[in-house]
């Protein structure tokens, strides 16, 4: 077992492998200013990702983050009077990343979805709503920071 390790080791280390977060070539993400976004979920978005940012930025000027954020909420599970009882929160999130030294901005889009239950109290759907909204846009939010740091690591890499 010992040699099997080692040599997976000495494997990982002859093809150029390099943790994303190590201080080479990766590393911080650096000064990122996020503009508002809209909705419940924008808002819980914006603040965990201000969060998350504010403790890897450094000395610069930031980068512009501007996220379009779109929100779809699909019932499943029916039971036999057709009300549902499952509901589903999905999140698309279309990003430009504008960096300030000049580069060329970073585009794509991510998505999550969150599942939950709908209970049969009568306002129990909004809270459960909700809650799956929350849980969806901080699951995006850490998405997002996995997202940035290897674009950014990789735009590093290719100067």
């Amino acid at each position: 077992m010992r040699v099997l390790i080692a040599s997976l080791t000495l494997l990982v280390a002859a093809c150029g492998f390099q943790p994303m977060y190590s201080p080479g070539g990766g590393g911080a993400i650096g000064p990122v200013q996020i503009a508002m976004i809209e909705g419940k979920a924008g808002h819980v978005l914006k603040t965990e990702l201000d969060r998350m940012l504010t403790a890897e930025s450094g000395a610069g000027s930031p980068a512009t983050l501007e996220i379009t954020l779109n929100e779809q909420i699909s019932r499943l599970g029916l039971r036999r009077d057709e009300s549902a009882t499952r509901g589903e929160v999905r999140l698309v999130a279309t990003y430009v990343l504008t960096p300030s030294d000049g580069r060329a901005a970073m585009r794509g889009t991510l998505s999550t979805v969150v599942n939950y239950d709908i209970p049969t109290a009568a306002f129990g759907e909004i809270t459960a709503q909700d809650d799956a909204r929350e849980r969806a846009a901080e699951n995006m939010a850490q998405r997002f920071r996995a997202e940035l740091a290897l674009r950014m690591a990789l735009a590093r890499q290719a100067q």
